[in-house]
């Protein structure tokens, strides 16, 4: 029998969204989960539920899981563009010249050290200036793919800057 949403609801959604709240560090995206957890149960109607707070505890545990990937897989512009905006001026010195090729030389380097679909990827977003959407579809992969090889080509490029 399917317990009456809107007392569960009442019941449940300050405990769930303090839960979300405390590992997100954010009030309004923990709202949109709770809110989602809820949504959830509304479109399983027919499941059968035994512990109705273990299960809403289940769901937004997992929906927690997947935003913490998708944030994941969106923190793939976080490095490149201004350091690579800092390559290029528009009258440098003869010293900003030799500088910037040098910079040039070595991103070059950390490029060619990372797997050539890796590459192809990255030059397509961060040197052709490509939407991930864009370079998806130019390269007949799925959007999540490309993301993941820009995650790989940013966290070894930032491994190996650091390193130097």
């Amino acid at each position: 029998m399917q317990p009456d949403l809107s007392l569960v609801f009442s019941t449940h959604r300050t405990e769930l969204r303090s839960y979300l709240q405390h590992r997100l560090g954010d009030g309004h995206m923990a709202s949109d989960l709770v809110q989602d957890t809820f949504l959830n149960v509304l479109e399983r109607p027919d499941t059968r539920i035994g512990d109705i707070r273990a299960y809403l505890y289940a769901i937004a545990r997992n929906l927690l899981i997947n935003h913490r990937k998708q944030e994941a897989r969106r923190r793939t512009d976080a490095f490149a563009p201004e350091a690579l905006a800092l390559l290029a001026a528009d009258q440098p010195s003869p010293e900003d010249v030799a500088d910037s090729r040098l910079q040039l030389e070595r991103v070059h380097a950390l490029v060619r050290e990372l797997p050539r679909r890796t590459q192809e990827i990255f030059v397509l977003n961060r040197i052709d200036g490509l939407s991930h959407a864009e370079v998806a579809r130019e390269l007949r992969i799925c959007e999540s793919s490309v993301q993941k090889h820009l995650a790989v080509a940013i966290a070894h490029m930032t491994r190996r800057l650091r390193a130097r």
